[in-house]
C-alpha cells in the first residue's frame, strides 16, 4: 500500500521522537526512517549485513522480518531493528538504502557489536551487609550466537560467587535455557544468623506467539544456619527442592528502558525436600510515556506463600519490608517491624532521560550509557495472618533518584527517599527497582 508523504513524515517522526522509544530511553540506535521514507514501498531484492565480526549472521537474520521480493515496509524495518536492539550485543545500528532498478531497494543492515568479553571490576551494595568488591568476568556475545555468560566473585561486606549462563535462542522458536548457581556467605543483620547458602537453577522458557512467555524450572537451595531456630531442621542445615512455571505478557516497546508497554509475570512453585509449601508471584509492570523524553513507570508485586513459618515454610524465606529494593524512605531495620510469609508492594516512578541512550567508545570498546532523573513514591505491607494485613501496617515512602543506565547491570540508582516515620535515608541499587524486588536478597 502507498503511503501518503504526510503519513510517512508522521511515521518518521514517531520512531525519531524520545517519545517512541528512539531517543529517550528507548535506544538513540541512529535508525533515519525521514531518509529511507522515499524507498516506502519498493521490492526489496537484497538484505545485507556489515560489522557482524563475532555475531554469526543467523543470529542476525532471523530477528528481520522485512523479506526480500516483497515491499519495503518502515514499521516492518523499525520492529527489525528492536528485536535487534533486544539481543543486547550491539552499541549501534544502522540501516542503509540504495536503488536496484527502477522500483527495487537494497538494504544493509550496518552494526556495531560490543564487547564479546570483558573482565569487570564486580561491585556489590546492600543496606544490610554493606560494600562488597571482587573480580568478574562476562561474556556478552559467546560463540557469536547471543549466549551471555557471567561470573563474579565478590568479598568484603559479603564473601559470595555466582555464575549465570542465558541462552536465548537454544532451540526452536525462541526455545531459550538459563542456569544459575551461586554460593554466599554472610551476615543476616535483620534475622540475627550467619548465613552459608548454596542455590542452582535451571529454567527452560519460549515464546507463546508474539508478547507470550511460559518457561519451566527446577531449583535447589541450600541454607547452613550457625543459630538454632533459623532452618526447618534440627541440625541447622536445609536442603529445599523446588519445581515451578511460569507465564508472562510482554509488550514492551524496547527491553532495555522501555518508554510503553506491559510487562507482566504470573510465577508458581512447589517446594519440596525438608521444606513442604507453594509459593507464587504476580508481578505488574506497565509503562506510559507522558511526554517528549518522560515516562510513567507502575509496578506492583503481589508474593503468597502456604504454610506456617518455622515448622514447614522457613523463617529466612519470610518478606521484610524497608530499603531500596521495597520502600524507600526507609531502612532495613523495619523488617523487624513489618514483615510476614506474604507481600504486597507497588512502586511509582516519573522518570525525565537527561542523557538518552548513546554510543560510547573507550578504545576498541563500545557500549551504549544513558542518564536520567527519576520521581518516586513506594507502599507496601507484609503479613502472615489476615488480621495483619491491615492499613496500620503498610508504610510508604517518596523520593527523587539518578539513574546510569549502563551496559550488564540494567541501571544503577541513586535515590533519597523519605517517609513520615523512616526520615530520609540514602539509597543505592542495581537495576530497575521493580526486578530488585523480587530478589532473595534486596
Amino acid at each position: 500500500m502507498k503511503r501518503s508523504p504526510a503519513a510517512l513524515a508522521l511515521l518518521a517522526g514517531l520512531v525519531a521522537s524520545p517519545a517512541a522509544g528512539r531517543d529517550a530511553g528507548g535506544g538513540g540506535t541512529g535508525l533515519d526512517l525521514q531518509s529511507l521514507a522515499p524507498w516506502q514501498g519498493r521490492i526489496v531484492r537484497s538484505v545485507g549485513l556489515r560489522g557482524n565480526n563475532v555475531t554469526r549472521e543467523k543470529v542476525i537474520m532471523r530477528e528481520v522480518r522485512t523479506e526480500v521480493g516483497v515491499p519495503l515496509r518502515l514499521e516492518t524495518l523499525m520492529a527489525d531493528v528492536v528485536r535487534l536492539e533486544n539481543l543486547a550485543i550491539f552499541s549501534a545500528i544502522h540501516v542503509e538504502a540504495e536503488g536496484a532498478g527502477a522500483d527495487g531497494v537494497q538494504l544493509l543492515y550496518a552494526v556495531k557489536e560490543s564487547p564479546s568479553w570483558l573482565p569487570v571490576l564486580a561491585l556489590q551494595y546492600s543496606e544490610e551487609n554493606g560494600v562488597s568488591v571482587g573480580p568478574g568476568l562476562s561474556a556478552l556475545n559467546l560463540a557469536g550466537r547471543g549466549i551471555k555468560l557471567s561470573a563474579r566473585a565478590y568479598f568484603g561486606g559479603t564473601t559470595q560467587y555466582w555464575a549465570n549462563f542465558d541462552w536465548p535462542w537454544a532451540y526452536g522458536a525462541h526455545g531459550s535455557v538459563k542456569a544459575f548457581a551461586a554460593h554466599r556467605e554472610r551476615d543476616d543483620t535483620v534475622r540475627d544468623f550467619q548465613e552459608t547458602s548454596d542455590e542452582l537453577t535451571l529454567k527452560s522458557g519460549r515464546y507463546l506467539g508474539e508478547h507470550g512467555r511460559a518457561s519451566v524450572a527446577v531449583s535447589y537451595f541450600g541454607m547452613r544456619s550457625d543459630t538454632d531456630g533459623i532452618t526447618l531442621t534440627p541440625d541447622n542445615d536445609d536442603a529445599l527442592v523446588r519445581a515451578g512455571f511460569s507465564l508472562g505478557w510482554d509488550t514492551r516497546d524496547v527491553w532495555r528502558n522501555p518508554r510503553r508497554g506491559w510487562q507482566n509475570e504470573l510465577e508458581l512453585w512447589r517446594t519440596g525436600g525438608d521444606g513442604d509449601f507453594w509459593s507464587m508471584n504476580l508481578d505488574l509492570r506497565r509503562f506510559v510515556p507522558t511526554g517528549v523524553r518522560r515516562r510513567l513507570l507502575l509496578g506492583g508485586l503481589l508474593s503468597l506463600q502456604s504454610g506456617t513459618l518455622g515448622e514447614n515454610l522457613p523463617v529466612y524465606l519470610d518478606y521484610r519490608m524497608g530499603g531500596a529494593n521495597t520502600i524507600r524512605g526507609y531502612d532495613v531495620e523495619l523488617g523487624r517491624q513489618i514483615s510476614g510469609k506474604n507481600q504486597l508492594i507497588g512502586t511509582a516512578e516519573h522518570s525525565w532521560t537527561m542523557m538518552p541512550l548513546r554510543r560510547v567508545d573507550l578504545g576498541f570498546l563500545s557500549f551504549r550509557v544513558g542518564v536520567e532523573l527519576t520521581a518516586f513514591a513506594d507502599a507496601g505491607i507484609a503479613w502472615s495472618e489476615p488480621n495483619e494485613f491491615a492499613m496500620n501496617r503498610t508504610r510508604a515512602g517518596l523520593g527523587g533518584g539518578v539513574r546510569l543506565l549502563v551496559p550488564g547491570a540494567e541501571m544503577l540508582r541513586l535515590d533519597v527517599g523519605w517517609s513520615p516515620e523512616g526520615g530520609t535515608h540514602l539509597h543505592f541499587g542495581a537495576r530497575s527497582k521493580p526486578t530488585a524486588t523480587r530478589s532473595r536478597l534486596r
